[in-house]
């Protein structure tokens, strides 16, 4: 069979099977958005403009590309039956998976607000949570893939569980920052209010903290120790290490930003001057501890 660099024409027709696949993937996302909002995607995106329904539907885009990163690595299905199989039914599932831990966070975490409604209003700081809620699901998702070393479906159960307790380390996250908000807000009001209020720099800073503890949780794949003959023992450790690994990503970006933005009082500027230049530098620090631990630590 000719062979180019590694690549065979039943690579070449496996790799075809897997594009077909993620693009119909990709496109059932707007299907899917739009059976669960219950409205018509082209209408909100064309014919009412709606901004915060763009970037509430590009958070799902994303968040399908961050999934089918784990589940199109590693080595082929023996056939391309199984290949195909493998690709379309991990892909419902983590379209699923993407739609509980979204939904969630959302009914979990922020319970005083509806972001699907503030969403439909043209609600931007709604989106934009909506968007941090969604792929830092999703990059939760991935890096369970990426830690369980086991082809096909037998990994299967695995993923799910880890799923499940990065969800609640997540939603321990979201905890951390409406206590927070409460704590350092002058004007007294909580964090859902200023969601309602559409304070953009709010929803950018929570929004870059989410991303950045879920890519902090990915560290847990390289610290944890995965064992096929003993899972009970492999839950736990993984556990453990994402709450080690949040732990450690708070301290770390309260240290940097205190040190990047010295003098400035950062809650103050954040939620009553609603500035968005403060916001989007938090929320780059919270990206750059976040990737770094997950480059330094992760699997």
């Amino acid at each position: 069979m000719y062979e180019f660099n590694g690549i065979t024409m039943w690579t070449l027709q496996a790799l075809a099977i897997d594009f077909v696949i993620i693009i119909a993937l990709f496109v059932s996302m707007k299907f899917i958005k739009g059976w669960v909002s219950n409205l018509h995607a082209n209408d909100e995106i064309t014919k009412r403009d709606n901004f915060a329904f763009g970037i509430s539907f590009a958070g799902g885009l994303v968040a399908l590309a961050i999934v089918l990163t784990g589940i199109s690595s590693g080595a082929f299905a023996p056939t391309l039956l199984q290949e195909a199989l493998q690709m379309g039914g991990y892909g419902l599932l983590a379209i699923a998976l993407i739609k509980f831990g979204h939904f969630f966070q959302d009914k979990v975490a922020l319970r005083k607000v509806s972001l699907h409604n503030e969403i439909v209003k043209g609600n931007t700081t709604a989106s934009l949570i909506d968007f941090g809620h969604v792929v830092s699901v999703a990059i939760v998702i991935r890096s369970a893939l990426f830690w369980v070393a086991t082809e096909g479906w037998h990994g299967l159960p695995i993923v799910i569980a880890s799923f499940i307790i990065a969800n609640l380390a997540l939603l321990l996250v979201s905890q951390y920052r409406v206590q927070l908000f409460k704590r350092t807000n002058r004007s007294g009001d909580c964090l859902q209010q200023a969601i309602l209020d559409d304070n953009l720099a709010v929803g950018i800073r929570y929004a870059g903290f989410l991303v950045g503890s879920a890519l902090a949780i990915t560290a847990a794949s390289g610290l944890a120790p995965y064992a096929a003959d003993n899972l009970g023992a492999s839950l736990a450790y993984w556990a453990l290490s994402a709450l080690l690994s949040l732990v450690a990503f708070t301290l770390l970006h309260l240290i940097t930003i205190k040190i990047i933005l010295s003098g400035c009082d950062i809650s103050d500027e954040v939620n009553r001057q609603k500035n968005v230049g403060v916001a989007t530098i938090s929320a780059a620090t919270s990206f750059a501890i976040g990737i770094s631990m997950a480059t330094l630590l992760g699997a």
